[in-house]
């Protein structure tokens, strides 16, 4: 049989009975729908979580926390600690020369913020003024507070951009006064928009106040929680983590068979930690959806094998003018193929629309003031060609795969018997 021919029969045929099509497209459209859709969110989640990952942790950094009770690499087994100090940051750079800048952290959640009357309970940090370069995020307008600011344990406050848009309307916030803890504060300067961070919290409602402001006037306590130390690119961040454990050990007097009250981890182990946790959305969820390609690769399967019973008059008298078994194989391996690619290319475009209605509800929510739905706006949702190269070879293999049982047995039919 000439494939021009074969493939005109094949067309036709599945003309014919257009029901039966339908529904062995639609168990490979759904399939293939869920998979792009899956595996394009998933690969837009990841590229964002690190993106996020790499604004807050990038280049060569170490963050160290309090508490811990680790063995001397600084790795952490459990406990808490208040013996971190600033003192302790000031020896750790003087004595590990890889250290280029450090900017000390202390977190106070759900403090009361009150604003034209207003109460409202808001996170507000302290940081020291190495915070633009150590955290790689600095002001949108007006100043971050500078060491003057640190020493003096200035009352002055820089502010995210969501609270500016709630407190004052959009309106420059420079110059006004905020109450934290009965406290006024003056607002120096707006965040540089963040978003929502790896943890799902929100990043332009929060409220940055000099360390040692935080220190003593908001929290009335003499150490920090965390620090992020920025260390020489060419340094070995293993070797800088047994340095500086070696420096706070014995400041903590810590004896040899003592676990450390100390934990740190570095941007590498960051990045490992994140990645490994993808995999919910890189492989698992894929997996899931493929679930439902294999349930459409059956129902094509069962289709064609009744359009095989259906058909059996008509392959013996094709056998019976010479057709070969080859033939009559290719034919129902091509109106297979045919049929789930359709719906691979349907399922594309089905996968586009949906992509492109989440990232609309998600915007819209967004613009409402929902934290999640800021999460999810700010995930890149497209359809990249290697996801849309994938569902049309998945559809296509799926065609070749539910063809193989009713082609053969197209192909082994006895002409006499079915034209009989």
């Amino acid at each position: 049989m000439k494939k021009g021919r074969m493939v005109r029969s094949g067309v036709a045929s599945l003309g014919r009975h257009k029901l039966r099509t339908f529904f062995m497209t639609l168990g490979t459209l759904i399939g293939v729908t869920a998979l792009t859709v899956v595996v394009a969110y998933g690969r837009g989640t990841q590229d964002a979580v690190l993106d996020n990952v790499k604004r807050m942790f990038g280049g060569s950094s170490i963050t160290l926390m309090a508490g811990g009770g680790g063995d001397r690499s600084g790795h952490r087994s459990g406990g808490s600690t208040t013996t971190l100090t600033l003192d302790d940051l000031d020896a750790i750079a003087a004595e590990v020369p890889e250290i280029e800048v450090f900017d000390p952290f202390l977190m106070l959640g759900g403090l009361d913020v009150v604003v034209g009357g207003e109460s409202e309970a808001i996170v507000v940090e302290g940081h020291s003024e190495n915070h633009e370069i150590v955290w790689n995020r600095g002001v949108s307008s007006g100043s971050y507070f500078g060491r003057e600011d640190v020493e003096r344990s200035a009352r002055v406050a820089v502010v995210g951009e969501r609270l500016v848009a709630e407190w004052f309307g959009g309106e420059d916030p420079i110059g006004e006064f905020v109450r934290i803890r009965n406290s006024p504060f003056e607002v120096i300067g707006v965040l540089d928009p963040r978003g929502i961070d790896p943890h799902g919290v929100d990043r332009d409602r929060e409220i940055h106040v000099p360390i040692t402001t935080a220190m003593r006037r908001l929290a009335n306590i003499d150490y920090i929680t965390t620090a992020k130390l920025s260390i020489d690119e060419s340094a070995d961040l293993d070797a800088v983590v047994l340095r500086i454990a070696d420096v706070l050990r014995p400041r903590h007097s810590l004896g040899p068979r003592e676990p450390n009250d100390f934990h740190m981890f570095t941007s590498v182990q960051v990045e490992k930690l994140v990645k490994s946790g993808s995999r919910v959305f890189t492989l698992f969820l894929p997996l899931i959806a493929g679930i439902s390609i294999i349930v459409g690769g059956i129902v094509v399967a069962n289709l064609m094998l009744m359009s095989v019973n259906d058909r059996r008059a008509e392959i013996g008298l094709r056998k019976a003018v010479g057709a070969k078994r080859r033939d009559i194989s290719a034919q129902f391996l091509f109106e297979s193929t045919v049929v789930t690619g359709l719906g691979g290319l349907l399922a594309l475009g089905l996968g586009y629309v949906v992509l492109r209605a989440i990232g609309g509800v998600s915007s819209i929510a967004r613009n409402m003031g929902d934290a999640e739905a800021e999460a999810a706006a700010r995930v890149p949702l497209g359809l990249p060609w290697e996801v849309a190269a994938i569902g049309i070879g998945v559809a296509i293999a799926v065609g070749l795969l539910a063809g193989v049982a009713p082609a053969r047995r197209a192909a082994n039919l006895d002409p006499v018997e079915t034209l009989r």
